[in-house]
This record gives C-alpha cells, structure tokens and sequence, in this order.
C-alpha cells in the first residue's frame, strides 16, 4: 500500500478541479489512498487554510502527505515548497499556510524549495493543483526524498503572517477568526492551552446594527450557554470558540475566516 495522500483546497466540488487532481494523482500514484481534508476552505483565505491543515494532520497516518492548495498567488513568483514534519510532508505555497502546523509540532519544521523542480514542469498559469502540486506528491508517494527536488530553507525565510498569534493587551485579546462552521460556530486563534477570564465582552462596534449580546460567558459546553447568551469554549480542534446555543455566533457579529475581533477582559 502507497502512502496515503491527502487534499485541502479552496475549489469547492462543484468543478471539475478536484477530480482532475485525482486524476493525476490515481495515474501517477496508483497504489496511494486518496482522502479529502476539505475543498470547502473559504477562497484565498489562508488562516482557515492552515486551520483546517493543522487540525487534520495528528487525525492521518504517520507518513501521509498533504497537498494543499490554497493559492492566491498561483502563475506568480511565490514558492512552492515542501515541510517536513517528522514523516508528514505538506506540499503548499509559500504563504503562511504553514504557520498552525509549525506551531503545533513539537520537532523541528523541515522546508524545502521546490520551485526549480517545479518550474521544469509543463503547467497552466491557473492551476498548479493539477499540474505541479499533485505529480510532485505522486513522486514523493512513490519515494522521491524532497531533499532531491530542491535546497533547504531556513525557517527565517519562509513567509508568515502571524495568524499564529493573538495580540494581548492589557485588558483584552484581539483574536482572528480561523473558521466559521456550518452551525455557526467562529473558531478562534487562541490555543485552548490559553486561560482566559470566566467574563468578557464584545465591544459594541463589532456587534450588528440591533443587537445587544455583548457579554461573553466561557463555559464548558454548548448547553451551558443560556438562550442568546454568547459562549467561548474549548472546542474539538485545540482552539477556543464563540459560540451560541441553538444560533449561529457567525450571524450575530457577521464574522467571516481571516477577519479580526477583539474581546475585552
């Protein structure tokens, strides 16, 4: 059995680009397994990019490698690397999708360029998903080492955004928005490693026109949380989140992946 090759895009399934990547991977690595993480990520936004891709890789084997495509910069000089996390390996661009993964390993981040390998490949300008992301895995899944595709880079070198870090001042948090679920749910970047006050509140300029629920109770459970009384909880993925019972936090802030909130102490 191949190794086991794992997909996270921003293309959605109601084109054929994912499949085509499938495609490629099928042919080249056939005796791989083939997983989707999730071609739900929000378009070119990179914080819940990384979000999803650190929340999945402990979940996968050992070995597996993760393509993933979240790319506003594809067809431009942006680099095309791989990360090395112990036997993982995560093929991305150079974007700071990385920066969740690093922070959640324990060891050392291994980066390699692979951008001459990848220039050598025939590609669209629009779709390196297809034509230089997923052969490049298919070439590690059959036992191509990175370290042959390209030279080391130093960690110092490789872009970050600092999604990987709250801002604390001295009476709050201001936190960006990973992920907003289907239930409406706004997962934060605070680890839930981090203690945070029982109390806090929203400021008034983030709440929408005609809604008052301000006051931030932190509790252990959905079901804790009183009728439109706003909940920060410790959620399934390491990270704290807004939540209300039977409602949609999303709506009552109109948050989205990547934006900006601050909570008060």
């Amino acid at each position: 059995m191949g190794r086991t090759i794992a997909l996270l895009t921003d293309f959605g399934l109601d084109d054929p680009y994912v499949g085509q990547m499938k495609g490629v991977l099928a042919r080249h690595a056939p005796d791989s397994r083939i997983i989707d993480v999730s071609h739900g990520v929000e378009p070119f936004c990179i914080p819940q990019g990384a979000f999803f891709l650190a929340a999945a890789m402990e979940h996968f084997p050992a070995d597996s490698i993760f393509v993933t495509v979240i790319d506003p910069g594809v067809g431009s000089g942006r680099r095309i690397l791989t990360a090395e996390f112990g036997e993982q390996v995560v093929l991305a661009p150079d974007n700071g999708i990385l920066e969740l993964a690093e922070k959640n390993f324990s060891g050392t981040m291994i980066v390699t360029d692979l951008s001459e390998a990848a220039a050598k490949i025939h590609s669209s300008a629009t779709f390196h998903g297809r034509d230089i992301f997923s052969p490049l895995a298919a070439s590690i899944a059959r036992g191509t080492s990175p370290e042959s595709l390209g030279p080391k880079l130093p960690l110092r070198e490789i872009v970050r955004t600092g999604i990987n870090k709250p801002v604390w001042m001295e009476d709050g948090v201001e936190t960006t928005i990973l992920h907003k679920d289907r239930f409406g749910n706004l997962v934060l970047n605070i680890p839930e490693t981090q203690t945070l006050p029982e109390r806090m509140t929203i400021p008034e300029k983030y709440l929408l026109s005609g809604n008052d629920a301000g006051f931030v109770k932190r509790v252990c459970c959905y079901a804790e949380l009183e009728a439109g009384v706003t909940g920060l909880l410790a959620g399934s993925q390491g990270y704290y989140e807004l939540a209300l019972n039977r409602g949609a936090a999303s709506e009552m802030l109109g948050l989205e992946p990547g934006d900006n909130l601050v909570l008060k102490f």
